[in-house]
């Protein structure tokens, strides 16, 4: 909200755009949170240690239908799907992004000093 006390205002009720763009970084790291929570649960009956007479267990496969659920949902958290620029690309296109704004500025200037 952007009432900076946390009090009511009047005529506003609810949440708006505003708001939501103003919290979702919090969001995101608190749901990032409870997901590795979640995958800190699971890890042990995924990977369980040997037991006493030093047996392989086998892992519980609802807890690893549970895990990869989590590491699908963080992965598209932090986008690693998503395709990457290559160096050579990433330059490229910041050379030209810089280029146009270079010419836009260049024509605004021009478009200033005329009467």
């Amino acid at each position: 909200m952007n009432n900076p006390q946390g009090q009511l205002e009047a005529g506003r009720a609810g949440i708006d755009d505003q708001d939501v763009t103003e919290s979702a970084p919090m969001v995101r790291a608190l749901v990032v949170q409870r997901l590795e929570m979640i995958w800190r649960a699971c890890e042990p009956h995924i990977l369980p240690p040997p037991d006493e007479a030093g047996l392989v267990r086998r892992p519980d496969p609802r807890f690893v239908e549970a895990g990869i659920r989590v590491n699908d949902r963080l992965i598209q958290l932090y986008g690693l799907l998503r395709p990457q620029p290559s160096p050579e690309q990433g330059e490229d296109t910041a050379e030209l992004e810089i280029q146009a704004a270079t010419a836009r500025i260049k024509a605004l200037e021009a478009r200033l000093r005329t009467p």
